[in-house]
């Protein structure tokens, strides 16, 4: 009886050990998982002449929706943001006075096939620390979101607009007031 039930106890320990050693293994790798998932990588991005780098049929394209406006496409910037596997985006800054108004200038985002995903009027004029566009890749989208800063009246705060791709476009997501990065 005694052998029997000694038995018994060091089977029950043994199985309890693998079960903690499984459960503990589940647990970090939901840990990592998680820490991995909210993890968004914020990229620096830099503003490159349009004709260097966009294509000619699609900048042709882009122009022809201006057909009434002159602009010289040796003055267009473009923020090119690649994809995971989804192709490219570019971001337009027209830097046009005729594409400019009280309320800001216009921006497009086109991907590099051709389908314009957002058109945004943003007001460039920001403190000289504080960027007009932060793109933060998320990695179970096929594109990144793009957050756009704007001036506020409050002396030191910008009101942060993100947009992320939902549905075959850009969707306006939420706003909110940061202080200015210094």
């Amino acid at each position: 009886m005694k052998k029997g039930l000694r038995h018994k106890i060091i089977y029950f320990q043994i199985l309890f050990i693998l079960l903690s050693c499984v459960s503990i293994a589940i647990f970090v790798w939901m840990l990592n998982r998680a820490s991995s998932i909210n993890k968004t990588n914020k990229i620096e991005y830099s503003w490159q002449n349009a004709v260097d780098i966009v294509s000619q049929p699609l900048l042709t394209q882009v122009l022809s929706s201006f057909s009434k406006t002159k602009l010289d496409k040796k003055s267009i910037k473009v923020l090119k943001i690649p994809s995971t596997g989804a192709g490219t985006l570019f971001i337009f800054d027209f830097r046009s006075s005729q594409l400019c108004g009280i309320g800001g200038c216009l921006y497009q985002v086109y991907h590099s096939e051709g389908k314009r995903f957002l058109e945004i009027i943003a007001n460039p004029q920001l403190p000289p620390s504080q960027q007009l566009i932060k793109v933060e890749n998320d990695s179970f989208k096929p594109f990144p979101c793009i957050t756009f800063f704007q001036q506020t009246t409050m002396k030191y705060m910008v009101s942060k607009n993100k947009y992320c791709f939902d549905t075959g476009r850009y969707t306006y997501f939420y706003e909110t007031w940061t202080t200015i990065d210094k």
